[in-house]
């Protein structure tokens, strides 16, 4: 059994500086293979930026991340991957809508991803849930720019805010997937709203009293949030947003000895093997397979922000599937080797493809059985090595990061023919 060792960092608020000074020092002491931020990321790279910010003017400042943006010497400790929070530089994240470099060795996840590091399989979605904007269309930076240069003529007032919120169309590829292989790691920017119940909520009362009604109420974090941690059952779920450390675990009603069967189903997808595992026993391989793959109990962990005092660090341990050509990569931790997962981009696909009739889509997504739609759709799930080579995401290059077009469009050419 063969662990990576992850260090989790709650709201970075631009303290970069900050929280690698941590992570050096927590690296000296036992080594570390990634890091994760949980939001608030802040990358600002010019002063205009701060125009595209929903933080108030005196609480605005440039932060640290520019001089990594700019200087393509300056190292990290170890890979970083993050997603966006509620208090982002939305004009340069907006350019990355599938996620990019934003720096030598860190990269931005987009709206929703799932991707592979050293075997480890990690979900994501940014921003925050609120239902008002739930339903709305997914803006462009062009649409954006475009509103800005007629003034809003013909258009609604732009709030700077809506461009943080969690869209129907950033989920509903997760409702594609069959979870065959499971989730290892699922990073959002609020909690699911109702994790705080598998908690010491008194604990948590203690620290911020004022949470009390929305407890109540069924509404501290997302309820979108709550319902893919059901349905995926992650084995680790990690939140941030709510300035202070949460642990919880849920346990799952594991599915159906019957589901555990060899017997061939008409709507099943078979596994594709790499050329060493061509030998091994076809029937013990997708027993073993699907046996891994109920998750019984999800840990969640959410962390405090990056401030003095505050507990907004931590580091998790999480099991490696060496089945994936993502474990073979060499070990280098100075070189992010990430892998788009591909059933993740298949009904990532399917979802842009449809999303003209978005009510349409969702009533099919959610009520139809996904491995009838899948089938009928032709997004199979194949984890064969030369198939996930595919979708390995390009190396780093020096100055990429200020390339953020053509990060974009290198992803929609080659998974969305666009």
């Amino acid at each position: 059994m063969t662990k990576i060792r992850i260090a989790v960092q709650g709201c970075c608020h631009g303290e970069l500086d900050t929280v690698f000074q941590k992570v050096r020092q927590l690296h000296s002491l036992k080594p570390l293979d990634l890091l994760i931020i949980l939001g608030d990321f802040q990358s600002i790279r010019t002063k205009e930026d701060m125009n595209y910010i929903s933080v108030p003017l005196k609480y605005r400042k440039m932060g640290d991340f520019h001089k990594y943006y700019f200087n393509d010497t300056c190292k990290v400790p170890v890979p970083v991957i993050f997603i966006s929070g509620n208090h982002e530089s939305m004009k340069h994240l907006m350019e990355l809508p599938y996620g990019g470099y934003v720096a030598p060795n860190m990269y931005y996840l987009g709206y929703s991803n799932v991707i592979w590091f050293k075997g480890v399989r990690i979900a994501s979605i940014s921003g925050i849930f609120k239902d008002w904007v739930f339903e709305t269309p997914r803006l462009s930076w062009k649409d954006v720019e475009l509103r800005q240069l007629n003034n809003g003529i013909g258009h609604p007032k732009l709030n700077i805010k809506t461009l943080y919120c969690v869209k129907r169309i950033d989920v509903l590829p997760f409702y594609l997937l069959n979870n065959e292989r499971g989730i290892d790691i699922m990073i959002s920017h609020d909690w699911p709203n109702e994790i705080v119940y598998h908690g010491d909520i008194q604990r948590l009362l203690k620290y911020k009293p004022y949470f009390r009604k929305d407890i109540n109420n069924h509404q501290l974090g997302s309820p979108v949030n709550w319902d893919l941690l059901c349905r995926l059952k992650p084995k680790w779920w990690l939140s941030a947003h709510l300035h202070v450390k949460y642990r919880a675990t849920v346990q799952h009603e594991l599915q159906e000895k019957n589901s555990l069967s060899t017997k061939k189903n008409e709507n099943e997808i078979d596994l594709e093997l790499s050329d060493e595992d061509e030998n091994f026993d076809k029937t013990q391989s997708e027993n073993l397979i699907r046996c891994n793959c109920q998750t019984s109990v999800t840990n969640f962990l959410a962390l405090d922000k990056c401030a003095p005092r505050r507990q907004w660090i931590d580091v998790i341990e999480v099991e490696q599937d060496k089945m994936h050509i993502s474990s073979q990569e060499p070990t280098n931790g100075d070189m992010l080797n990430l892998y788009w997962d591909e059933e993740f981009i298949k009904a990532l696909k399917y979802v842009q493809t449809n999303k003209s009739s978005l009510k349409e889509l969702t009533n099919n997504i959610i009520k139809k059985d996904s491995y009838s739609l899948l089938s009928e759709t032709n997004v199979l799930h194949t984890y064969g090595k030369y198939e996930a080579n595919l979708y390995k995401v390009p190396t780093y290059t020096k100055g990429i990061q200020r390339r953020e077009q053509e990060q974009t469009n290198y992803f929609e050419k080659n998974f969305l023919n666009q």
